[in-house]
């Protein structure tokens, strides 16, 4: 075996070990008792319980954080399209003046750290007696899951023939009728994994969703480090919230695989 493939398996050997190691190790405490999970050395050999997923399942609290979280995250990829996906064509086909600065702006809109954001957007929603709300958590989200939107579409749509898309101007369908029938369908499998991305940043944020919402709009992350006291931590209740947040977006992943090897691949070969 050549050195260079020992080389590449071991370092992907060492990525699912950083990757899996610590998902394993919540995994594993999530179904102990506090006796084992304080355990001085590391203890494998242990009676596993499900007492601590019974305890976040039955607390009304997590399960309205589950919904909120769906809800947001839904809501906010479906802002995130509805107007990403125009805007991406857009700079993909019109010609618009000043295109490269203008998706050069975007961009720089997704690298500004939330940190400097949510100041700003507490005020702005204070003001406008929306904190604590849906509508504040998913335009929050919305500000960084747009320009993903955006620069991900724009690739896919430039990537298509214009020849398509002139065929069906000759044929009568004006420029919005073009995207419609022929450019959005063809980009399908890129709007798919467009989609999921913004699901998973949407569902996994925790800054916006900490600093904007309410007692009654309270997402999963902030569900999870609620398990967090003053002077002590329920790691087997925080561990079975967290392996619970974890299988929507595993579950998600699962379903939505093919679309999103199609789509993060689309237009890589050529010819």
């Amino acid at each position: 075996m050549k050195r260079w493939t020992v080389a590449s398996y071991a370092i992907v050997v060492a990525f699912l070990l950083v990757v899996l190691v610590p998902i394993a190790a919540v995994v594993v405490n999530s179904v102990k008792v506090p006796a084992d999970i304080f355990t001085p050395s590391l203890k494998l050999a242990f009676t596993p319980t499900f007492d601590n997923y019974a305890k976040v399942l039955g607390d009304l609290h997590f399960q309205t954080f589950l919904v909120n979280s769906t809800l947001v995250a839904l809501g906010s990829t479906a802002l995130s399209l509805a107007v990403g996906v125009p805007a991406a064509y857009a700079l993909a086909r019109l010609p618009v003046r000043g295109r490269e600065l203008w998706a050069g702006g975007i961009l720089f809109t997704r690298m500004v750290p939330a940190v400097a954001l949510v100041v700003p957007m507490y005020v702005i929603f204070q003001r406008t007696e929306l904190l604590g709300t849906y509508f504040a958590l998913i335009a929050a989200h919305t500000t960084f899951n747009l320009p993903i939107v955006i620069w991900m579409m724009r690739s896919f749509f430039e990537e298509l023939p214009p020849d398509l898309e002139e065929a069906a101007l000759v044929d009568g369908s004006g420029r919005f009728g073009a995207f419609w029938r022929v450019a959005l369908p063809l980009t399908a499998p890129g709007l798919a994994a467009t989609a999921v991305l913004c699901l998973l940043f949407s569902w996994n944020e925790f800054l916006f969703a900490l600093v904007l919402s309410g007692r009654e709009t309270q997402t999963v992350p902030i569900g999870v480090a609620s398990f967090i006291g003053t002077v002590s931590v329920d790691w087997g209740g925080s561990s079975a919230a967290a392996v619970l947040a974890l299988v929507p977006v595993f579950l998600l992943g699962l379903a939505a695989q093919r679309f999103l090897v199609r789509g993060l691949t689309f237009g890589a070969v050529k010819g």
